[in-house]
């Protein structure tokens, strides 16, 4: 099940409508899917699920499309839900969008979904771990960490899957 980014629907830029059709429809499933898991009270700190949309966004679509998903659904989710809370908002737009970014640059330079997916989650990670050890000081990083365990494993199963469905779906690049 390797998924090349030779494969792949085209990269989608600002000037494109479809850029913002995807755009639109991946940060309403970011917003939406962790709003569900709440109401069946599974926390979305241990199962990630917006981190799914975003990452799926980025490697499909391309690096814009990744990061204006990170960030609006993370501003989006907030002013709809509260969901994450305030104190946690400039974490998770980070992350997000360094995951939008991450993962839409390596699916660029055509790497497979497995290596975009792993330096994407291992960059987001980072970039929120810096973040908390420089604003939120005496917060336990590797605790941090721990409980998001099964959120990656989670991403890892679905967001391969995730492509894999939206490729029937969309158009395959033309190498003409």
């Amino acid at each position: 099940m390797f998924i090349q980014a030779k494969s792949l629907p085209q990269i989608l830029t600002f000037g494109e409508t479809k850029y913002y059709i995807f755009s639109l429809v991946f940060t309403g499933l970011a917003v939406f899917t962790p709003w569900l898991a709440h109401q069946f009270n599974l926390a979305g700190q241990i199962f990630l699920p917006m981190h799914i949309f975003v990452l799926a966004a980025g490697f499909l679509f391309g690096w814009r499309t990744g990061l204006i998903v990170g960030v609006l659904s993370s501003l989006s989710s907030y002013f709809l839900t509260q969901m994450p809370a305030m104190a946690l908002l400039p974490q998770v737009i980070l992350e997000l969008a360094v995951y939008g970014i991450a993962i839409g640059l390596l699916r660029e330079k055509n790497f497979n979904i497995w290596v975009s997916l792993f330096f994407a989650m291992v960059l987001g990670r980072l970039a929120r771990v810096l973040f908390i050890s420089f604003f939120v000081p005496g917060m336990d990083v590797l605790q941090f960490i721990s409980i998001s365990l099964p959120g990656m494993i989670l991403q890892i199963a679905l967001i391969p899957l995730i492509i894999r469905l939206v490729r029937e779906f969309i158009p395959q690049k033309d190498n003409a």
